[in-house]
């Protein structure tokens, strides 16, 4: 990785000397590269944990939206979907520490979350193959 580095970094110098009105090009895909898949911490081989909750108090799309955005900004989810008519959301995260969190964030906008038991059917929403683990629930 220091050697692409170092590369990369000299091909700047080089081309920044011939050209200084692309150099904006030149810097862009210089961090799209530094910045790939592999330097995401939210990127993860491990399945994630899914957990079902059913949410009392939603009434309309944007109970959803509120949701979901809330949701997915809580660091360490990886998917959300919310279910207006069932009143319930399945949201993935990377880890079981996530999970009071996301349950607390929701509990804060107004509505009222409980974990469903039965969450262990559920399969993770990725393209992952891998089995995924469902903690137990605890009362």
């Amino acid at each position: 990785m220091i050697q692409i580095t170092r590369t990369l970094a000299r091909a700047a110098q080089i081309y920044i000397s011939q050209n200084q009105r692309n150099f904006g090009i030149f810097l862009g895909f210089f961090v799209l590269a530094a910045c790939g898949p592999a330097a995401d911490p939210r990127v993860s081989d491990a399945a994630p944990v899914v957990y079902q909750y059913a949410i009392k108090g939603m009434h309309c799309q944007n109970c959803v939206d509120a949701i979901t955005d809330k949701a997915m900004h809580t660091d360490g989810v990886v998917d959300c979907k919310v279910n207006l008519k069932d009143n319930s959301a399945m949201i993935a995260m990377r880890d079981s520490a996530v999970e009071p969190q996301v349950k607390s964030g929701i509990e804060k906008l107004g509505y009222t979350v409980t974990v469903v038991p039965s969450a262990a059917a559920v399969s993770a929403p990725t393209s992952n193959p891998a089995t995924t683990s469902v903690p137990a629930v605890s009362k």
